[in-house]
């Protein structure tokens, strides 16, 4: 079978000095270390009297921190341009501070800024003395330090990187200006420095700006984008958009506004259509002039440009209003959804006049899947409960005549991924058990795992279809289709993201060369040389967009945001490491390093799984950020286990009622394998995580083995049968997932395979967490094992966060769970238990 992978990126390993060049001095139990280098800016042209006596004196001087902390650490003779007057960074110890007469006299007091960082290996309490300096306001990044120059400014610092930034008017008094961190024990020490290297931070993985969507001009010349970053500094979202063109290079214009929820231009080029939450613009082009079509449409749904230009479809959604709220009769399985009720239809708007047709009509919700070339007729799917095989639903496909809005049906399908327009009958994206097609690609005894997509021809009946893909190791993702009828066709192939060509006529596939090993989205030009835009990350480097000419299979970057982003930010080395099972099959798999790797050290390390039908792929960050975790002193090792998709049929069946079988087997055998074939792993110090299915395997494993020092289950499944009636896809997953069983009839997996029922084996220090209104798994699957495991008496631990669902996406709340996540490794691994405790004090007391 075939298999297409696309290594793109550059393994390098960036070293950063010693932490500790030199022994701090130790002061009765705690520490102190000198600041022995500033970065200097001034004098700056501004009163510090007047800033002194205004009532805006901190936010004037938050201001100005804020101005200086955009971009990269400051670096000595680095030039400053300032109410026309050119000033540099200049390196100085903070003794030889500015002549003390210029502080003096509160009318020509000087204003300075200094700067410099602190490292921290660990996390760290204690506070900054300033001394000699007069007016002082201490910033720990862009946030104000509280404190006073005699007693201190209190900081606790976490694992990594700060940067430091202190505002003064001079010296006051004859001793010279002097800094110095004082720790509260003998552990907080830190190091003081001016290099501009620093580790990877919670902050700029989320405030980066990226790419959030893109669309390219039919003719391949001009990319629209749309950027979502944010600035700590202003305490705002920062949202823009451009449009490049693609030609002379450059931007061609450029605004600021909402983050768009959708942006097409149409097939002539004259519009590029943006979807801003209920309102719909038309941005003429090339004159500029903004149009509103669509105006104060509550949920408006997705749309699309008719091929003629002339007209728009989109869809509208009229929310469900309860008229009982007293009582509420469960219509289905699906009516646990909050939308489930709510009623979404097709319309079609004319872009001459506005005005409005609707297409379809009924109770169930219409969703458009394609547009005929030719512009005659749609492609349309609406899906409906049945109970009575799994995935227990159906979804209807059928056709729309635009000029009678006459419909057509072409067949109702269990699993219905996508579907488009073919030269004759259509594309049809399915599972390999297709009742209609011939997809399953391997005898044995096991079912096919149908999340493991297939591209089919589906004739135009609607009654057979024939299997394009059944060679093909990667999983289909998504199709797009060309103007002359070819595809492009993103796939999963194993931990990469990846986009192919798929010739119709000869009916074969190649990859092409996008540059990125995780592609995050791509959009396509209609001429007929295409030019696809695509952005992606590595596992390794953050977000690009590359320009790919289709036809000669060759790329080229637009965007980097690697300098632009992350400048002096140091990352350590990533590299593939695989294993062939007892059971002969080969197990994927990579492992991260941290920036100052050494090999003569012995690293804790952290094993990361998911186990449910997808791999865990490549992206450079996320919601389980390994770059930042491999910054914290962690070795990373994530691994593929059995029923993965993106390997071939016959290593994804494995998923289908095993629930964790094999996955427990793989991950257990990975890490024994892993830690012995490296010796800079600490074998002792072992922790695992998995979220959702991996936050099950987590639990799982728990009661299999004590090979692990700590674990953690975010979002995990306790008791099978729980999930399956309470999560609100629980039912439908576990339709593909345990195919055909069921608590009645499988009484051995719903309860053999659920962690609870084995929860008296756990001896290992759990800690649960889980979102208090996660729809998908349950918070009470995690309440579950909680229980059991304080009424055993073992080590647990449950953390709620309020307001999340199965993501955790609040940035701010999310930074309290990435730190609750690393605390409880420190604490269990690098028997570091400070951090917990500073963030849960009550658990301090307990000991």
């Amino acid at each position: 079978m075939k298999s297409f992978r696309c290594v793109c990126s550059v393994l390098m390993v960036l070293v950063v000095p010693p932490l500790w060049a030199e022994a701090p001095a130790e002061q009765d139990e705690g520490i102190l270390v000198p600041v022995e280098q500033v970065l200097e800016l001034g004098p700056l042209p501004l009163s510090a009297g007047l800033l002194g006596d205004s009532d805006k004196t901190d936010a004037l001087q938050r201001a100005i921190v804020a101005q200086a902390a955009q971009g990269p650490m400051p670096r000595a003779g680095a030039g400053v341009p300032v109410f026309g007057q050119s000033l540099s960074w200049q390196a100085r110890s903070p003794a030889s501070a500015a002549d003390s007469e210029t502080a003096t006299d509160p009318e020509t007091a000087a204003l300075w800024l200094w700067s410099w960082q602190l490292d921290a290996d660990r996390f760290v309490k204690g506070h900054l003395k300033i001394e000699g300096l007069e007016g002082t306001a201490l910033f720990n990044g862009v946030t104000p330090v509280t404190g006073d120059d005699e007693k201190g400014h209190e900081l606790a610092l976490r694992n990594g990187t700060h940067t430091l930034w202190l505002l003064h008017r001079g010296p006051k008094g004859e001793d010279p200006p002097a800094l110095s961190w004082h720790g509260k024990t003998a552990v907080d020490r830190v190091q003081a420095h001016t290099r501009p290297e620093r580790r990877v931070s919670p902050e700029r993985l989320t405030n980066a700006e990226t790419v959030a969507s893109m669309a390219i001009s039919p003719d391949g010349r001009f990319l629209a984008l749309a950027f979502d970053g944010r600035s700590d500094a202003a305490d705002l979202d920062v949202r823009r958009m451009a449009i490049r063109d693609l030609e002379e290079g450059g931007i061609v214009r450029q605004w600021t506004g909402e983050r768009p929820k959708a942006l097409a231009w149409s097939p002539d080029g004259r519009f590029l259509a943006i979807q801003e939450d209920k309102n719909l613009w038309l941005h003429g082009w090339p004159d500029g002039e903004a149009r509103l079509l669509l105006a104060n449409h509550e949920n408006l749904g997705s749309f699309r440009w008719h091929p003629d230009s002339g007209s728009i479809i989109f869809s509208w959604t009229e929310p469900f209003k309860a008229e009982d709220v007293k009582a509420r009769r469960m219509r289905a399985l699906d009516d646990r959804w909050k939308t489930f009720r709510d009623n979404s239809q097709l319309y079609q708007v004319d872009v001459a006049s506005g005005m409005i047709r609707p297409l379809t009509t009924g109770e169930r919700s219409v969703n458009l899947l394609d547009i005929h070339p030719d512009g005659d007729r749609l492609l349309a799917w609406e899906r409906f409960p049945d109970h009575a095989e799994p995935p227990h639903s159906l979804t209807r496909l059928f056709e729309i005549s635009l000029a009678d809005l006459e419909q057509r049906e072409i067949g109702r399908y269990r699993v219905l991924n996508g579907a488009l327009f073919a030269a004759e009958g259509y594309w049809l994206m399915s599972g390999p058990g297709l009742p209609i097609g011939d997809g399953i690609a391997f005898e044995a005894d096991r079912l096919p795992n149908e999340m493991d997509t297939q591209l089919y021809r589906l004739s135009v009946d609607g009654k057979t279809a024939r299997s394009m893909s059944r060679g093909l190791d990667p999983s289909i993702d998504g199709i797009h289709r060309l103007p002359g009828g070819d595809l492009l066709v993103s796939v999963t192939d194993r931990d990469y993201k990846s986009l192919l060509r798929f010739d119709a006529d000869r009916e074969r596939f190649t990859p092409l060369e996008t540059g990125v090993e995780v592609m995050e989205s791509f959009a396509a030009s209609e001429g007929r040389r295409p030019v696809v835009a695509v952005r992606g990350t590595d596992a390794d480097r953050p977000q690009r967009v590359h320009l790919v000419d289709v036809s000669r299979n060759r790329n080229r970057t637009l965007i980097d945001t690697q300098p632009l982003e992350y400048p002096d930010v140091q990352l350590g080395r990533v590299a593939p490491w695989t294993f062939t099972n007892t059971a002969g099959d080969e197990i994927d798999g990579r492992y991260y390093l941290p920036p100052d790797f050494d090999p003569q050290r012995k690293y804790p390390l952290i094993v990361y799984y998911y186990g449910g039908t997808r791999p865990v792929n490549r992206q450079f960050t996320g919601r389980y950020p390994f770059n930042l975790w491999a910054a914290q002193g962690y070795v990373i090792y994530v691994l593929q286990p059995r029923g993965a998709t993106g390997y071939g049929q016959a290593f994804s069946a494995f998923h289908v009622n095993t629930w964790g079988e094999y996955t427990a087997d793989d991950i257990i055998e990975g890490t024994k394998k892993f830690v012995a074939a490296h010796d800079f792993v600490d074998g002792e110090r072992i922790g695992n995580i998995g979220a959702s299915y991996g936050g099950f395997m987590t639990m799982q494993l728990a009661t299999l083995t004590d090979l692990y020092a700590a674990s953690i289950s975010h979002a995990g499944i306790s008791a099978l049968t729980g999930y399956w009636g309470q999560g609100w896809w629980g039912y439908s997953y576990s339709g593909l997932a345990s195919h055909g069983s069921f608590p009645w009839n499988n009484p051995e997996l719903y309860v053999g395979q659920s962690p609870v029922y084995s929860a008296d084996k756990v001896t290992t220090p759990l800690l649960l967490l889980t979102g208090d209104s996660d729809t998908n798994v349950p918070p009470g699957e995690s309440h579950n094992m909680y229980t059991a495991l304080k009424l055993l008496g073992r080590e647990v631990e449950l953390i709620e966060i309020p307001g999340q669902d199965h993501w955790i996406l609040d940035r701010e709340k999310r930074y309290v769970w990435w730190d609750t996540m690393l605390a409880w490794f420190d604490y269990w691994l690098k028997d570091q238990p400070e951090w917990w405790h500073h963030l849960y004090p009550e658990t301090a007391e307990q000991e």
